[in-house]
C-alpha cells in the first residue's frame, strides 16, 4: 500500500515538474509522424528563426515577471524601435549608430516603466499598458501608418543580422541561444538573479534583508527593454523594412512563453529553460497547424487552450504559480 501511494506521489511530482516538457515532446511526435516534411532541416530552422525574436523578448520578460512585475508594453515597443531604427538607418546608413539608438530606445522604455512602477508606485499593468499605448502613438505619428522601405544600397551587414546564416544556422537563432545562456546564467548563478526572485517572492522581506527593491525592479524593466530592442533589430533586418504594426502580435506569445516557463520544474518561478521550451511549443504549434492548413484564427484558439491547459494542470497538481499583475 505504501509502495502504491509512494509511486502515485512520485508520478504526481514528476508530472508537476515536467508536464509541459512532456506535452511538447508528445505534440512534436504527433506532428512529426503526421505531417510530411515537418522534420525537414530547413523547416526546423525556419521555425526557430520565426520564434527567435519572441523568445529573446520572453527572456527579458521573465526578469520583470521574476521580480513580481508585468510588462504590457513589449509588443508596441518592438514596433517603435523598429521604426526608429529604420529612420536612423535611412538617414545615416550607419548600422552601428542605428543599432545604438535602438538599444538606447529600448532601455529608455524600460527605464520609464521602472520609474512608474518601482518609484511612482503605479500598478505594473496600468503603467506598462499606458507606456505601450504611448509607444504606439509615437510610431504612428512618425510614419502616419505607412511602412518605411530601405534604399537599394544598404550595408550588407545589416541584412545579415536577420537574414544571414552561420553554416546552416540562421543568425537570429544564434543570438537567441546567446541570450538564453546569458539569462540562464544571470538568473541561476549570480546574486543579482537570486535577488530578482527574492524581490518577486517577498518584497517586504527583501527590503528588510537589505535589498534595494526599487533598484532591482528598475533593472528588471530595463533588461526587458534591452531584450525588446535586440528582437526589434533582428526583426527589422529580417523584414528589410519598418512596419508600423510589426511586433504587435508578439505580446501574447511572449506572455504565453513566460507563463509556460512557470510550469516547469515545479517551483512556479519563470525560468530561461522554461521559456525556451514554452516558446518552442508555441512556435511548433504555429508551424504544424500552418502546414496542416488550419486557419490562423483557429491557431490562436489552439495556442490559448494549450497555455490554459498547461497552467491549469500544474495548478491542479499542486504547483503554485508565483505571478503578480
Amino acid at each position: 500500500m505504501r509502495t502504491k501511494i509512494g509511486n502515485r506521489s512520485s508520478i504526481k511530482e514528476f508530472l508537476r515538474k515536467y508536464a509541459t516538457a512532456l506535452s511538447t515532446v508528445v505534440i512534436f511526435m504527433v506532428f512529426a509522424t503526421t505531417i510530411n516534411n515537418f522534420l525537414n532541416v530547413d523547416n526546423m530552422f525556419m521555425m526557430l528563426r520565426q520564434i527567435s525574436m519572441r523568445t529573446i523578448m520572453a527572456f527579458g520578460f521573465i526578469f520583470v515577471m521574476g521580480s513580481g512585475g508585468f510588462d504590457m508594453s513589449v509588443g508596441n515597443t518592438v514596433g517603435l524601435v523598429n521604426i526608429i531604427l529604420a529612420v536612423v538607418l535611412v538617414a545615416t546608413k550607419n548600422v552601428w549608430l542605428a543599432v545604438g539608438v535602438s538599444v538606447a530606445c529600448g532601455l529608455l522604455v524600460g527605464y520609464v516603466n521602472g520609474a512608474l512602477t518601482a518609484y511612482a508606485g503605479l500598478p505594473d499593468f496600468i503603467a506598462t499598458y499606458s507606456v505601450g499605448s504611448i509607444a504606439y502613438g509615437i510610431k504612428m505619428l512618425m510614419t502616419k501608418g505607412s511602412p518605411i522601405y530601405f534604399p537599394a544600397k544598404m550595408p550588407s551587414f545589416f541584412y545579415f543580422l536577420g537574414q544571414g546564416h552561420v553554416g546552416a544556422i540562421p543568425f537570429p537563432v544564434i543570438i537567441m541561444l546567446v541570450v538564453f545562456f546569458v539569462a540562464f546564467f544571470v538568473l541561476t548563478k549570480t546574486p543579482f538573479g537570486r535577488r530578482i526572485y527574492a524581490v518577486g517572492g517577498n518584497p517586504v522581506a527583501s527590503l528588510y534583508a537589505g535589498i534595494n527593491v526599487r533598484k532591482y525592479k528598475m533593472a528588471a524593466y530595463m533588461i526587458s527593454g534591452l531584450a525588446v530592442a535586440i528582437a526589434a533589430i533582428l526583426l527589422t533586418s529580417w523584414l528589410g523594412s519598418a512596419q508600423p504594426l510589426a511586433g504587435e502580435d508578439y505580446l501574447l506569445d511572449v506572455i504565453a512563453a513566460a507563463f509556460l516557463s512557470t510550469t516547469m520544474f515545479g517551483n512556479g518561478e519563470p525560468t530561461a529553460v522554461g521559456v525556451l521550451v514554452g516558446s518552442f511549443l508555441i512556435g511548433m504549434l504555429t508551424t504544424g497547424l500552418t502546414m496542416l492548413n488550419v486557419q490562423y484564427y483557429f491557431q490562436y484558439m489552439v495556442k490559448g487552450l494549450v497555455v490554459i491547459i498547461a497552467v491549469l494542470l500544474s495548478v491542479l497538481l499542486g504547483q503554485k504559480i508565483k505571478m503578480k499583475v
